[in-house]
């Protein structure tokens, strides 16, 4: 096409580098994609699915935090209770993340997508009763309607192969980001500044053959979504490989929130401590507009973390976090959303970009239709390079047949049977 921007050399040169990173990421971005349809509306999906877990009728009023642990560890005595996600309409269940009481002092940095111990990781509680609705380990490798969404989000993460599927998918979203950005370059106009020039980068030729059809269709739908694959794409890379980006980003401003609460010391599990509710309270006296996300307990370092949302965070999950000391009751800690340095914003907006919770029910919706359209992307990628290959190997095989006759018939003694080579002579 005559009004793109890279012709020649220069295009043939990416075009190989495009064809083949694409080709070789084609599985597991594919995987991403379908997987990510799901995950776009995450909750949303485990609701709908799992109607029993999630939602309750609503009562006259509602147990305290305490009594509502102290119910469950009574039912469950080998597990503890470590995070409490508070409701957000009167008919939610409380979600609670429990772990073996052995591994309650056991130090571990927790990652998405890795597996857990234990019989499961995951509680549902009736708020007004204390009835345990039912459990789950989030981590388990088994594929039915109670544990879709986290065999989903398992996947999607680290393809069930623990720390090395992580750092592979994020290899791949590297590669990806790349690859991304080739393609760009391929169906680059001239007169960009034109948007008489986009037409026939983003037109369909429906009628012209199965062969422009991908080709068009490839190009449209990678041109369309580019602006938010591209930032799926840098947001995997940072999800899945922290360790990696963090220090770039450091180049530019400081991060504040790698600085980690500092330890009272070991809370043994029977020692007296303060309630949830009153480390809740300690956290609402700093920020009093904010509502309580959730409270998590931590007898390693002796602290609760009150996760505190407010109007302006861009997390629906919220971006502040007040650590209060389990037996004294202090507040020892802060990470507020008004104190964070550059970097620390940009960090907190990787998670809601990622699954287009930052835009609300219209973001969720952006992701899903580009979730599709990545689907639909590496459909017709892989079958634009299926059809090359073949037409390539079509026109060699013609070529040697070609240069087979044309040698059989420069030298047809050499090829001619003796009985042959006698008659003509």
């Amino acid at each position: 096409m005559s009004s793109l921007a890279y012709t020649g050399k220069p295009r043939r040169l990416v075009t190989k580098l495009h064809r083949w990173s694409g080709l070789t990421l084609v599985l597991f971005l594919f995987i991403t994609a379908v997987t990510g349809v799901f995950l776009s509306f995450r909750w949303e999906i485990d609701a709908l699915l799992n109607p029993q877990l999630f939602k309750v009728a609503q009562g006259d009023a509602v147990l305290t935090q305490t009594e509502l642990i102290e119910r469950f560890e009574a039912t469950y005595p080998d597990m503890l209770v470590s995070s409490l996600t508070m409701p957000r309409l009167a008919e939610d269940s409380l979600r609670v993340s429990v772990k073996s009481r052995m591994e309650a002092h056991v130090a571990h940095k927790h990652v998405p997508g890795m597996k857990m111990n234990g019989p499961f990781n995951q509680a549902f509680i009736n708020p007004y009763t204390g009835e345990v609705l039912g459990t789950r380990n989030t981590s388990d490798f088994v594929f039915n309607r109670v544990n879709f969404m986290p065999f989903m989000l398992r996947l999607h993460y680290s393809l069930f192969l623990e720390k090395w599927g992580v750092w592979f998918m994020g290899a791949c979203a590297f590669i990806w980001f790349v690859t991304s950005f080739l393609g760009g370059l391929l169906s680059w106009p001239k007169v960009w500044t034109s948007l008489k020039s986009w037409k026939p980068v983003v037109s369909i030729r429906a009628k012209q053959g199965g062969y422009k059809l991908n080709y068009d269709l490839h190009r449209s739908a990678s041109v369309i979504t580019f602006p938010v694959l591209i930032v799926v794409a840098f947001t995997s890379v940072y999800l899945n490989l922290p360790d990696v980006v963090k220090p770039v980003i450091e180049q530019f401003s400081p991060i504040g929130s790698n600085m980690a609460a500092p330890k009272i010391g070991k809370v043994d599990i029977d020692e007296e401590i303060i309630t949830p509710e009153e480390a809740a309270n300690k956290a609402r006296e700093i920020l009093p507009n904010g509502n309580v996300y959730s409270v998590s307990r931590d007898f390693i370092k002796g602290l609760y973390s009150v996760r505190i949302k407010l109007p302006t965070d861009v997390s629906p999950n919220g971006n502040n976090t007040i650590f209060v000391a389990m037996k004294s009751g202090d507040v020892v800690y802060k990470r507020l959303a008004a104190e964070r340095s550059g970097a620390d914003t940009f960090i907190a907006w990787q998670v809601p970009l990622h699954a287009g919770t930052a835009f609300g029910l219209i973001g969720q919706i952006l992701i899903c239709i580009s979730a599709l359209a990545l689907a639909a992307i590496c459909v017709t990628g892989f079958n634009i390079w299926l059809r090359k290959h073949r037409s390539e190997q079509q026109l060699a095989q013609r070529r040697k047949s070609k240069s087979i006759c044309t040698e059989g018939e420069i030298h047809p003694s050499v090829d001619a049977t003796p009985a042959t080579a006698a008659v003509s002579n």
